[in-house]
């Protein structure tokens, strides 16, 4: 069985994580007698070459799933890493100590590459967690590639040729200078409110992917802060905010990981239970006065005159109209009365059992949920009786 996140293992890895980081600031010089700062370009570049071994993992698995799920939020996660990936592995190959990289490896350089990829990843993980998830129509994924490949190559091209003339982030020896602090300020801030949008969506949803992505804001967060006080590219304190960054990815690829499986449980069970369900599900958005399908499966569908792309964003009224009542106007109901509401109705010389009632998606969205099973075989059909319910039903209003 595997190993689930829950909100005490989250507080123990957060706490840790501080803990270890105060910890470290106290006993520094006594850390300083085993550290050997002439081993650390090796260190640096395994712990980049892990980090980008994750943002490829999410960049392929991301564009992969996209065929099926069409989710902008997983197509916007693939680029994000597919452009943070190639900018750190600039990053690594231009940090001091490495070989000839385009122009000679240099500490501004490399922090140049640190920083952009830092701002660039912090501001869109924060648009994706805040944008609501829609399916796509078209396919982007040739265009997120080729968009990901300019955007990275003109970062690059800029740090490199302009190296000289840019501001000076570092000074080694001395420390960061204020306009690093600055940018590294400015992006734990926006790290900061992801950690908190993070925490509160797991507040309303209880899903366990949002609780890592909010670990991992945690030690990202923790990572931003740490390089702003080092004095060396090559000090502890660089280190240790490779270290937290190596977690704070790994939390990344473990929330992505969730909500895959979530996509992939919602196929299969289109795929296969929904689709041989002897009878209907649809789920309904309130769209003007009408109620819009925006998801239906079943046998039953089969028997109907519409193929599922053709239901998709069509009023529920037109899909199964009735003689008497419109299926707005039970909808108006269950709506209103905030609980289930059960009929049946006529449709096509079937027998229909309908229950339906209120309820919010996974993205706090107010959705009616129903369900129609045929009862012709069950109890006596009422096709002949039509124009005595019509009659029936005329004087019936209903309370809006």
């Amino acid at each position: 069985m595997k190993a689930k996140m829950t909100e005490t293992k989250f507080l123990v890895y957060t706490v840790s994580a501080i803990f270890l980081l105060m910890m470290v600031r106290i006993f520094l010089s006594q850390i300083y007698n085993i550290y050997e700062p002439k081993n650390y370009v090796g260190i640096h570049t395994l712990l980049e070459i892990v980090c980008i071994a994750i943002s490829v993992t999410i960049f392929l698995y991301g564009i992969k799933k996209f065929g099926t799920t069409r989710s902008i939020t997983l197509l916007l996660l693939a680029f994000t890493f597919l452009v943070v990936g190639m900018i750190d592995l600039f990053h690594t190959l231009s940090f001091k100590g490495m070989p000839f990289f385009i122009t000679a490896s240099s500490v501004q350089k490399a922090t140049w590459f640190w920083i952009i990829a830092r701002v660039i990843q912090s501001l869109l993980i924060l648009s994706l967690i805040l944008l609501p998830d829609r399916k796509l129509q078209r396919d982007y994924r040739i265009f997120t590639l080729i968009l990901g490949l300019i955007l990275a190559s003109i970062v690059g091209f800029i740090i490199i040729v302009f190296e000289k003339n840019l501001p000076l982030l570092v000074i080694e020896g001395k420390g960061t200078t204020l306009l690093k602090n600055g940018m590294e300020y400015g992006v734990s801030f926006v790290l900061f409110i992801s950690l908190m949008v993070s925490l509160y969506q797991y507040y309303l949803y209880k899903k366990e992917d949002k609780l890592y992505f909010a670990l991992a804001f945690v030690f990202l967060l923790l990572t931003e802060l740490i390089f702003t006080i080092y004095q060396s590219v090559f000090d502890l304190d660089n280190f240790l905010g490779h270290i937290y960054k190596v977690f704070g990815f790994y939390f990344i690829l473990k929330g992505f990981y969730f909500t895959e499986l979530h996509y992939d449980s919602i196929q299969e069970a289109k795929n296969t239970s929904l689709s041989d369900y002897p009878g209907l599900f649809f789920r309904l958005k309130k769209r003007g006065s009408q109620f819009i399908c925006t998801a239906i499966d079943g046998e039953l569908l089969q028997r109907t005159r519409y193929h599922h792309e053709d239901i998709i964003g069509r009023a529920i009224s037109e899909v199964l109209p009735s003689f008497d009542v419109s299926m707005d106007d039970y909808c108006h109901i269950t709506k209103k009365l905030q609980d289930v509401l059960t009929f049946e109705l006529v449709y096509q010389e079937i027998v229909l059992l309908i229950s339906i009632k209120p309820s919010v998606d996974e993205f706090g969205q107010d959705v009616i949920l129903g369900t129609a099973m045929d009862l012709t075989g069950v109890i006596p059909r009422r096709v002949n009786q039509k124009q005595n319910r019509q009659e029936e039903n005329k004087n019936f209003k209903i309370v809006m």
